[in-house]
């Protein structure tokens, strides 16, 4: 339990459109390509990057703009063959494809998709090439399909994730405190939720501000700790 011992309350994000998004160098390219599907040299779009990069929000605004469907790796599992044959019916965007196991369930999709003249992006954490397939078939369609990775964050991102994160807590973060995190956390998704959990259950009913950041953080050993229960 937070050092508070209160519970920081969490609120599930809306989704973004392309034009609440924030975009910097770091992702302006990819959002640019995946835009216009009609330039794709395949009917699939790969995405992937590490947690917390992007991928997912991005896929949503996409599918958004496209009015396409947009699923979970476990809700497209969980179809059965004549439900996975009636989503192509438009667009389509299936996010941490890098955990799907079923082979031919995307097989079918992908080519229902073709078909009809239709797109879809599938979105993961891991390049396609470590995607837990053995489907030469499979692989085949996915190595002819544009690929895009999204990097680490830039300063620009990484003070966007902080101001949503917090926000998300219902806790107000000033410039100054703002300042603060980004150069000790550096450009690092993996800590950004983290530090916001953190802050936001430590804090109370006090205002947030650099000592009660540095205190709370504290040394630099606990943040190794953050990153470390993070990436596990």
């Amino acid at each position: 339990m937070p050092a508070s011992g209160q519970i920081p309350l969490r609120f599930p994000e809306t989704r973004l459109s392309f034009d609440d998004m924030t975009v910097s160098a770091a992702n302006r390219g990819i959002c640019k390509a995946i835009r216009n599907p009609d330039r794709w040299p395949y009917h699939v779009f790969c995405l992937f990057g590490p947690v917390g990069s992007g991928v997912t929000t991005i896929a949503q605004a996409w599918a958004a703009e496209r009015d396409a469907r947009f699923l979970q790796a476990d809700e497209f599992a969980a179809l059965k063959p004549k439900s996975i044959e009636q989503l192509t019916d438009k667009d389509l965007a299936i996010d941490d494809v890098d955990s799907l196991k079923d082979a031919e369930a995307l097989l079918l999709v992908l080519g229902a998709i073709k078909r009809r003249a239709h797109h879809i992006v599938l979105a993961g954490h891991s390049a396609p090439s470590q995607w837990a397939f053995r489907s030469p078939d499979l692989n085949s369609r996915l190595h002819a399909a544009p690929l895009a990775e999204l990097p680490g964050p830039d300063e620009v991102l990484t003070r966007a994730r902080l101001r949503r994160a917090f926000a998300r807590s219902f806790l107000d973060l000033p410039r100054v405190v703002e300042d603060y995190l980004v150069t000790r956390i550096g450009l690092n998704y993996a800590l950004i939720e983290a530090v916001a959990e953190r802050l936001a259950g430590a804090s109370g009913d006090r205002a947030l501000t650099v000592p009660l950041a540095r205190d709370v953080l504290g040394e630099d050993t606990i943040m190794s700790d953050m990153i470390g229960g993070r990436q596990r």
